[in-house]
């Protein structure tokens, strides 16, 4: 399969991921050719700054921040994490579901960076809505074990004591935010678990196919 066909085919399957991660991709290119990826560029984009949101009620940073990184390696990871793990989440939540368990977990994520970091800090990225999809996968492996197999429920809670280890070990990791999105993930998911994956409701009665 060409590459054009890999990518269209990525798309029809996880539409929502996709376009979460180019519109970072659109950012990160903007930020970039606006004058690079400096505290004050950032903050000028729409970087979390505590101070801002609670002072001058700008609150649109809560999201914004969300869709902005501070170099290609940041924007790489997080980009790549999304596609494998969001991409998953997508296929068992659904788009609408998937949807809100990321915002959800990206807008509380914020929300606790704005009431516990410095006033002035600068946090930006898409971290703490991905911990949420981590989240998310954690408590589905509590709830609907069965839907994976044990290698897979144990990898899942691998990835988030692995994650959970470089967030307080590593420096200029925003902790704030990835708890945040980890907590938020757990209780968004247990709201809106469905009694079955959503790929399992994509039939196509012509076929005689579900598409998986």
């Amino acid at each position: 399969m060409r590459f054009e066909d890999r990518l269209k085919h990525y798309y029809q399957l996880h539409p929502v991921t996709s376009i979460l991660i180019l519109i970072s991709g659109a950012m990160f290119i903007l930020v970039l050719f606006s004058g690079g990826f400096s505290t004050e560029n950032l903050r000028s984009w729409g970087g979390l700054v505590p101070e801002k949101v609670i002072n001058d009620r700008e609150y649109y940073r809560v999201i914004t921040a969300m869709f902005l990184h501070g170099g290609f390696f940041h924007f790489f990871m997080n980009s790549y994490v999304l596609y494998i793990i969001g991409g998953n989440m997508e296929r068992i939540l659904g788009p609408k579901k998937y949807l809100l368990l990321y915002m959800l977990s990206g807008i509380a994520s914020s929300v606790l960076v704005v009431f516990l970091s410095e006033p002035n800090s600068v946090t930006i990225g898409a971290s703490g809505a991905i911990y949420g999809i981590m989240g998310g996968l954690f408590m589905l492996t509590i709830l609907k074990k069965h839907w994976f197999r044990p290698e897979t429920v144990q990898w899942i809670r691998n990835l988030i004591m692995i994650n959970l280890v470089i967030t307080f070990l590593i420096p200029n990791i925003s902790i704030f935010g990835h708890l945040g999105g980890l907590i938020a993930g757990l209780l968004v998911l247990k709201l809106i678990v469905p009694d079955e994956p959503y790929y399992l409701t994509q039939f196509d009665p012509s076929r005689n196919t579900y598409y998986n």
